[in-house]
């Protein structure tokens, strides 16, 4: 049994969060400086107090962390911290249920996909940027325990 901490992304809210953002900071460029910044200093202490708050906002809003336990049975994942106004509930996976484990196409995310013997897939993104998490060893824990247990292709990572 091994366990693993992941930090996973919501798309939906990460691009809600962008549009408010920008939004947010063309709004109070006009609204507080219609004829520009002419100090160079106030402009960059600006546009760095800008960058930090999006990115607090990012770790509060697009952000989730999720513990996921491996082993020859199952994968139980577990939210640590819940994308705001989701429910994130637990997922527990037999190895059974499995079909496919996959890889799909997007340039800014991992997206790793975990299709079922009933048809579903669960999508979980992950961000090239995060660091700090176990993402690379679940992955590989996945793939070895997946392929032991459903040698017949079906994986794509």
């Amino acid at each position: 049994m091994a366990t693993f901490k992941v930090k996973v992304v919501s798309q939906t809210n990460a691009a809600v969060l962008i549009i408010i953002l920008l939004i947010v900071f063309i709004g109070s460029v006009f609204l507080f400086m219609p004829h520009g910044i002419h100090n160079t200093g106030l402009a960059l202490m600006f546009t760095v107090a800008c960058l930090i708050i999006g990115y607090f906002l990012w770790q509060r809003f697009v952000t989730g962390r999720t513990e996921w336990t491996i082993d020859g049975n199952e994968v139980d994942i577990k939210w640590t911290k819940k994308f705001p106004f989701t429910e994130g509930k637990e997922i527990v996976l037999k190895w059974v249920e499995v079909k496919k484990i996959s890889k799909g196409i997007d340039p800014h995310y991992y997206n790793l996909k975990i299709k079922l013997v009933t048809g579903r897939t669960i999508k979980f993104y992950h961000d090239y940027m995060t660091t700090g998490d176990d993402f690379e060893e679940c992955l590989k824990t996945l793939l070895q325990i997946f392929t032991q247990k459903n040698p017949q292709p079906g994986t794509n990572l």
